[in-house]
């Protein structure tokens, strides 16, 4: 895990509590997919290949 500036332990802490909590959600489309396919290993493939590719 990265470091923490000094003294925002707090605020990290309490921005990981609003984005698990569904907080953020209101702030894009109704169109915007609230539910993900699970993370498999032919997803992981296809995500590194487009980043791959991506880069060229």
């Amino acid at each position: 895990m990265c470091e923490q500036a000094p003294g925002t332990a707090g605020r990290t802490a309490e921005l990981e509590a609003t984005v698990h909590s569904g907080g953020f959600w209101r702030l894009v489309p109704e169109s915007v997919p609230r539910m993900y396919d699970p993370v498999t290993k032919a997803l992981l493939e296809r995500v590194l290949h487009g980043l791959r590719r991506e880069a060229e």
